[in-house]
């Protein structure tokens, strides 16, 4: 059973792993780092102990019977944490689960195993051998500080170094809050961000999630706001004239910008969910499928582009829940199917939206062609998804 334990690694921090970053205490962050990382039980010192802590403990999820307040006077929890290796980590560093996977696969070095950053910052995170456990226990559990013996003890014993897999951040002052915070919403992107969401998108939601953090609104509720400004949007598109046009596009990019803001808030506040997943793919694909719709009714009358644009949000549908479900049967940027998944963007999204609006202002007779594309092109996805799918199948 992995096991953890949250140390002071100075006397001057102790008050910082009680302040807040980005909306959460750095406390509640090492623990959540350490559960998230595969760590089944995580021993704080009762010296770290706070109502607020408490609370926060009480409110996030994942963390039911992870938790244990130590007790130096306890020899039952002598044993169980220093019967075996057990992690070590400071209270006040920033440190991403990845991180702390790592440290904690593969066997026991005889050393123990450290990362590489800490042991460099007087903070070291460590994965501890069972006779440095018994050898620091009545210290850990009684919560003093223990960074510089901690040092010292990775100098004799030389265990064996990994890199973080991403941020890490000892926070040492006041003054390095900021940077905690300004380094937690710079790694606040994923791997699908394209570019406008990189200039455009994330720098106007990280500033509406720096306000949220601190209320009461969670993901869902930004999610649900998403589709109300995403319907109107659509709203604006059907029958659109070349102002309401207009409309559609920024209503549709603020819209986006709250689809960011939704798993921003998630990540930073730990309020993931598969309901919330499920929520946010929901709200995009509604949004997208509904303005092809409202992009081919407002081309011409008449029950023909209606058709056309009912097959359009179809083809985005079943395109989206291709995506969903089957996200390694295509690999993006090898295939033809990538090439089509990477079309699905909303860079590429966008240009629809401006080419629409551009010959709804000067050639409104070529609007049935684009819609007509449009619902062409949105069956091309799920179309190779199928085919590629089949031809596995014929392989087998």
């Amino acid at each position: 059973m992995a096991r953890a334990v949250l140390y002071l690694p100075d006397p001057a921090e102790r008050r910082l792993p009680a302040r807040s970053v980005a909306g959460r205490s750095l406390a509640l962050r090492a623990i959540v780092a350490a559960a998230r990382g595969g760590v089944e039980t995580v021993g704080v010192p009762a010296a770290l102990r706070t109502p607020s802590l408490e609370t926060a403990l009480r409110r996030t999820r994942g963390l039911a019977g992870v938790l244990r307040w130590l007790d130096a006077r306890d020899p039952a929890e002598a044993r169980a944490f220093a019967s075996e290796p057990c992690l070590l980590l400071p209270a006040s560093v920033l440190v991403e689960p990845r991180t702390l996977a790592g440290l904690l696969e593969g066997p026991m070095e005889v050393g123990g195993a450290a990362i590489a950053e800490s042991a460099e910052g007087g903070a070291p995170v460590v994965l501890a051998p069972p006779e440095l456990m018994e050898r620091l226990w009545p210290r850990l559990a009684a919560g003093e500080a223990l960074g510089p013996e901690l040092v010292r003890l990775l100098e004799e014993t030389r265990p064996k170094l990994r890199s973080a897999a991403g941020l890490f951040l000892h926070v040492r002052t006041e003054a390095r809050l900021r940077d905690a915070d300004t380094a937690l919403y710079a790694a606040l992107g994923t791997d699908d961000d394209t570019g406008v969401d990189r200039f455009l998108h994330r720098r106007c939601s990280r500033q509406i999630t720096r306000l949220l953090v601190r209320t009461p609104v969670t993901p869902n509720h930004v999610s649900l706001a998403s589709l109300a400004i995403g319907l109107g949007a659509f709203w604006a598109f059907w029958h659109a004239t070349p102002v309401s046009a207009v409309l559609g596009v920024a209503l549709y990019s603020v819209a986006v910008v709250l689809d960011h803001v939704d798993g921003e808030l998630a990540r930073l506040t730990f309020q993931e969910s598969r309901f919330g997943a499920t929520l946010d793919w929901a709200v995009d694909t509604i949004i997208h499928s509904t303005l092809v719709l409202g992009m081919a009714v407002s081309a011409a009358p008449g029950p023909a582009m209606m058709a056309i644009g009912l097959l359009g949000a179809v083809g985005v549908t079943l395109s989206a829940l291709f995506a969903r479900s089957l996200p390694r049967e295509i690999a993006v940027g090898e295939t033809v199917g990538g090439a089509l998944r990477n079309m699905g963007t909303r860079d590429f999204f966008y240009l629809l939206l401006v080419a629409f609006v551009l010959l709804r202002w000067a050639r409104p007779a070529l609007l049935p062609f684009l819609a007509t594309v449009v619902a062409v092109g949105s069956q091309a996805y799920w179309i190779a998804c199928v085919a590629r799918i089949r031809r596995g199948a014929a392989a087998r």
